[in-house]
């Protein structure tokens, strides 16, 4: 759990819902589990090292992401609290973790949801 860098691809350079983002920004994840490849049909839109599928698109409007786009810090800090006893890290790294996220700037993923309102709102 925590910031990780996410990078674009090509195709997510391209797509309406990523305009505006640098080609590589921080997000908040928090799973244990992580994509390989796409679903056959989808489009890669963007990865990262340790996930390499962290978003993609289903034909033209289906998306799909595995970092959360919708967290800000109080959000990913609560995440962490619920899930301390969960195995995603270990429970005596909370405090270090909190202050880990605290201090990330994690400003772009929330462009993508802007995105997706200005695009959708009108349907």
């Amino acid at each position: 759990m925590g910031a990780v860098p996410v990078s674009l691809t090509a195709d997510g350079l391209a797509d309406p819902l990523l305009a505006g983002l640098p080609r590589t920004f921080l997000a908040f994840v928090g799973h244990k589990e992580a994509l390989r490849a796409v679903p056959p049909g989808a489009v890669l839109l963007a990865g990262s090292a340790a996930c390499p599928v962290q978003m993609f698109l289903v034909g033209q409007h289906q998306y799909a992401t595995q970092f959360h786009p919708e967290l800000d810090v109080p959000g990913i800090v609560e995440r962490m609290r619920t899930y301390r006893h969960s195995g995603y890290f270990r429970p005596d790294e909370l405090d270090l973790l909190i202050q880990q996220v605290s201090t990330a700037q994690v400003r772009w993923p929330a462009r993508i949801l802007a995105n997706f309102t200005a695009r959708y709102a009108a349907y």
